[in-house]
């Protein structure tokens, strides 16, 4: 799959945990695309089963691109620009 929005340095994203559930995600701000596929992101929110964690494991995280993770052919956008 290749995915239309690229994920660039100052994006917001929303990136889902587990493929096919939509309560467990991070939100970050994007401060690194590397060529390997993936990106960094500083941790804005996380929500894990649907509950708001206010205490994070990770100050960041990182996350493969759009069409770098096997479940990118699904129907749904793992990755999302959120702002």
């Amino acid at each position: 799959m290749v995915n239309d929005k690229t994920v660039k340095v100052g994006d917001v994203v929303k990136s889902l945990d587990f493929v096919g559930y939509d309560d467990s995600y991070m939100i970050g701000l994007v401060t690194a695309v590397f060529s390997d596929g993936t990106f960094r992101a500083k941790t804005i929110k996380r929500v894990w089963f649907g509950k708001v964690d206010k205490k994070f494991l990770s100050d960041t995280f990182v996350a493969p691109l759009p069409g770098y993770h096997f479940a990118d052919d699904l129907m749904f956008p793992r990755v999302q620009v959120v702002a």
